[in-house]
């Protein structure tokens, strides 16, 4: 069942932001770091477009998910990455991506 490998990717994604995280104390050491900038932002992008390809039973099993919220996100990283509000980024990657994770598991 693909649900399944895409639930397996996002789990894997997420587990390398908060990875990424973990040496960040402030808004400051993340923004400052275009490295860390770069690969928190590309993972988002990926579990944008993994749970664009969920089936809509396959995200009826996580209810309380915004799933529309995370493909947003996909979706504007991919058009408007010169314009992404680093904030927003910072913000997800701290407080909601292990919310995200913890659903998942």
């Amino acid at each position: 069942m693909k649900d399944k490998e895409y639930m397996k990717r996002l789990i894997k994604y997420c587990e390398k932001i908060v990875m990424y995280m973990k040496e960040v104390k402030s808004y400051e050491d993340f923004s400052s770091n275009l490295e860390k900038v770069d690969a928190v932002i590309l993972n988002l992008e990926q579990i944008g477009e993994t749970a664009k390809k969920l089936s809509d039973g396959g995200k009826k099993v996580y209810p309380d998910i915004n799933w529309l919220s995370i493909i947003g996100l996909r979706n504007m990283i991919s058009h408007e990455y010169e314009g992404i509000k680093l904030e927003i980024i910072y913000d997800i990657a701290i407080n909601k991506i292990s919310y995200l994770l913890n659903k998942l598991n």
